[in-house]
């Protein structure tokens, strides 16, 4: 027994912990009565009166959390009535309390070690779930059938029993309904609800019957010969009552026409009215799709007649230049200036559609498709340019040199004159020990861009270049030194 308060291992029969003196006696009741409800569970789950066995067990983990047998005992209870999720539940909390030497270990391997059986369990509680959905929706037809395909693969699912019972009940097919809570009972002889499912039957069919013998003597009654008295005779006078009856019904009648009948005639009007807007609608939308599909023929049409016009033409030893790369490159572009956040991979392939222009023939014929072509490359070249020099520039700052090379050398095709791009790309050169490239790119950089701040930072790696020649011409075998880091 361990002591409640500092948790230190004692003999059953002290009455007060050795460690910190909390006194044992309310703790060691305590225990005995969750015990007592234990043992009372037991018994009533000996004699299939699961309901009752449930009450009993959790009065006996409400006294007693820790009381591992109740535990275990409560989660068999559920196992048995198809509670899959709760007994697992139970047994995992018990393992918690108690991770050696428990029971509850045992039967979650059982549970997990039977996979067809666990996939049946859990096939079984999606079509019970699927079968309420269908109830509460009033589909009953689907509910039943949901229902009896989990009772098939679990036949002792008390849930679903219970659900299919009340259906059944709902429907006045109480043979069918008496019949699943007989089931019930051979499986919870103390199931509350079923016993109520049961007494209303009874009450139901017993009432049948008594109004069946109540309408034959009612009808045995009114068989009989009746006698009426005779009254003295009277002569009529004028019913202005009746007259006014009248009158006062025929005016109620107009007004609950007026005021019931005609709302549901004009909501009957607008219904029929939407109904043939939408049909007119559908109508339009299929003209509009066929209107559509008639003028893409049309201009395939008109593209195989210009073909067709162009082969006649160079038969006939006409020179006839083709425009139509260069319209589709310039709507490409115009598409590509439209975007609100292009990307490298955008740029890169309009301008491999660029390059790929064959502008020989209109140079002869159009000077102003030539310009025009330029003036879309150079911009082109700007924009793709910045992309590379943005992407190499986050590699060479990342310390991956050896990918930012050929990024960089890519910009450097596109834009020759960007000063970041020339010192960059002269930096990685530098560290990989290519000296005369590296020299190269300092010295395009302080010619070509003398106003950048690059300038004075490739002088003095410039200077560094040449001392390293200058020793290399004094002594040959020496070695190239790295570049100074920034």
């Amino acid at each position: 027994m361990k002591c409640p308060k500092c948790g230190h291992e004692m003999m059953k029969l002290r009455k007060r912990c050795e460690i910190c003196g909390q006194d044992l006696s309310m703790y060691e009741r305590l225990q005995r009565i969750s015990n007592s409800f234990y043992n009372k569970g037991l018994e009533r789950a000996k004699v299939r009166d699961l309901t009752g066995a449930i009450v009993m067990l959790k009065k006996s983990l409400e006294i007693n959390k820790e009381n591992t047998d109740a535990r275990n005992l409560l989660g068999l209870v559920y196992f048995e009535m198809g509670e899959v999720v709760a007994a697992l539940s139970e047994w995992v909390i018990s393992k918690h309390f108690n991770p050696t030497d428990n029971m509850a270990d045992k039967l979650i391997e059982k549970v997990q070690a039977d996979t067809v059986a666990f996939d049946a369990m859990n096939q079984t509680i999606k079509k019970y779930n699927i079968a309420l959905a269908n109830a509460k929706r009033q589909d009953d037809d689907l509910a039943i059938l949901q229902l009896k395909r989990a009772i098939s693969m679990h036949p002792k699912y008390v849930r679903a029993l219970l659900l299919l019972s009340l259906i059944y009940l709902k429907n006045c097919e109480y043979e069918k309904a008496r019949r699943c809570l007989v089931r019930v009972q051979k499986i919870d002889v103390g199931n509350v609800t079923a016993l109520r499912y049961l007494e209303e039957i009874r009450l139901q069919t017993q009432g049948g019957t008594q109004n069946t013998e109540q309408q034959k003597e009612s009808d045995d009654f009114s068989s009989t010969p009746q006698f009426v008295p005779v009254h003295s005779y009277r002569e009529e006078k004028p019913n202005f009552m009746a007259f006014l009856t009248f009158f006062l019904g025929v005016i109620i009648g107009v007004a609950v026409i007026y005021y019931m009948a005609v709302p549901n005639i004009r909501r009957n009007i607008m219904e029929d009215y939407n109904r043939e807007e939408k049909n007119y609608s559908s109508m339009l939308s299929a003209k509009d799709v066929s209107i559509s599909s008639l003028e893409s023929q049309i201009r395939i049409l008109e593209n195989e007649i210009n073909d067709l016009e162009r082969t006649l033409r160079r038969e006939e030893g006409y020179v006839l230049t083709d425009f139509e790369p260069l319209v589709d490159a310039l709507y490409h572009y115009h598409e590509y200036l439209q975007l609100e956040a292009p990307t490298m991979e955008q740029a890169d392939a309009l301008m491999k559609e660029i390059y790929a222009l064959d502008m020989s023939e209109m140079e002869a014929e159009n000077d102003n498709a030539v310009v025009l072509y330029e003036v879309m490359k150079e911009d082109m070249e700007e924009r793709t340019g910045a992309f590379y020099s943005l992407k190499g520039l986050q590699l060479y700052a990342e310390g991956k040199y050896e990918a930012a090379l050929p990024v960089l050398e890519q910009a450097y095709a596109y834009v020759k004159l960007d000063p970041e791009v020339l010192y960059h790309l002269g930096r990685i050169y530098h560290s990989m020990g290519d000296l005369p490239q590296a020299k190269l790119l300092y010295q395009m950089l302080i010619a070509e861009c003398p106003d950048s701040t690059r300038c004075q930072e490739a002088e003095v790696y410039l200077g560094y270049i040449k001392e390293q020649e200058a020793i290399q011409a004094l002594t040959p075998t020496a070695t190239s030194t790295p570049a100074p880091t920034e």
